[in-house]
């Protein structure tokens, strides 16, 4: 939410500072006063910086996030009872790095034998992708004390935790 309140603010301020430096830019040429073009060059500057924010965190700081989530996420992941993780469960879900999976196990789950995941969906949540990109769950990730969990249908009653092992 703060992160949408931020954008908006930085693109109304800047396009504020556009449309005043562009006016003031007309008036210092028609006048051809040196100040009103100085005031123009600043507001310009001080626009051009409120879009270079917007652009650095979409560009490069979100990407930058996302990489490292799927650094620290993927792996080998165990379904989980609700006393403790059994070895003898037969569901698996192994995350690549590459943003791709295998699943095996219960059907229930609603993913795919194999697809595609991304990190830096709605929330936080990581989107899964069946093998034809069709999203087809969302899973909301989880680290306590250096333990991944990820938690399909965390809000429901058919909740489902893979803990990485």
């Amino acid at each position: 939410m703060i992160e949408s309140l931020l954008f908006l603010f930085f693109c109304i301020v800047g396009s504020i500072l556009l449309i005043t430096s562009l006016i003031f830019l007309v008036f210092g040429i028609i006048n051809t006063s040196s100040k009103l073009k100085k005031i123009a060059i600043g507001t310009g500057i001080a626009s051009s910086l409120c879009f270079a924010i917007i652009v650095f965190w979409y560009k490069i700081a979100i990407p930058s996030f996302n990489k490292t989530e799927f650094n620290n996420y993927a792996g080998v992941y165990q379904l989980q009872t609700i006393e403790r993780i059994t070895e003898n469960n037969n569901s698996k879900l192994e995350l690549f790095a590459n943003g791709t999976y295998n699943f095996t196990g219960d059907k229930s789950i609603g993913l795919s034998k194999k697809g595609t995941w991304k990190t830096g969906g709605i929330d936080g949540n990581f989107e899964f992708y069946d093998a034809n990109e069709n999203l087809i769950e969302y899973a909301t990730p989880f680290d306590e004390n250096g333990r991944k969990k990820i938690i399909f249908d965390l809000y429901n009653s058919n909740e489902k935790t893979f803990v990485k092992r």
